[in-house]
């Protein structure tokens, strides 16, 4: 193997990983294994939501918060569906960046009660001894059908 053959490969596999790293981040929040959640991020890891009912603030979580707040959050509803595609991304030694495109759906009371919401992901993350890890994920809403609520649990 040449090692432009070794690289592509390398490429490939770094690809494949990221991407399915994008998967367990919405199969996590759907089958509500918050701890598999948090265990995408590496340790200074961030996710960063625009908050629904305050235009402009951002509501931003530590991986230290994230299994109690995003359990919170999301487990008060009887379902969600979020959907991950059009993966982007950019791969830079044991750095990477990505954009993927997201459709989540919140079920809140019968199926018919819901909202959802759609637009991206922009993600950052860092190579680890453990794979590749989230260090920072940031949620951009493009649309917002139906009223979500407070998306924060009280403190």
């Amino acid at each position: 193997m040449t090692d432009s053959q070794a690289t592509q490969l390398q490429w490939l596999v770094d690809r494949a990983a990221l991407s399915d790293l994008l998967h367990s981040f919405a199969a996590s929040l759907d089958t509500r294994d918050w701890q598999a959640y948090a265990a995408n991020y590496a340790d200074d890891g961030v996710v960063e939501l625009p908050d629904p009912l305050r235009p402009g603030e951002w509501i931003v979580l530590r991986k230290a918060e994230m299994i109690a707040k995003v359990g919170a959050s999301l487990g008060r509803y009887r379902a969600t569906h979020h959907i991950s595609s059009n993966h982007q991304l950019r791969i830079e030694g044991d750095r990477a960046s990505s954009r993927s495109y997201l459709q989540a759906v919140h079920v809140q009371g019968s199926m018919q009660q819901h909202w959802s919401a759609g637009g991206w992901y922009d993600c950052e993350y860092l190579r680890t001894p453990a794979g590749w890890k989230f260090t920072r994920v940031r949620l951009t809403a493009v649309w917002i059908d139906g009223q979500p609520g407070a998306i924060s649990p009280a403190d």
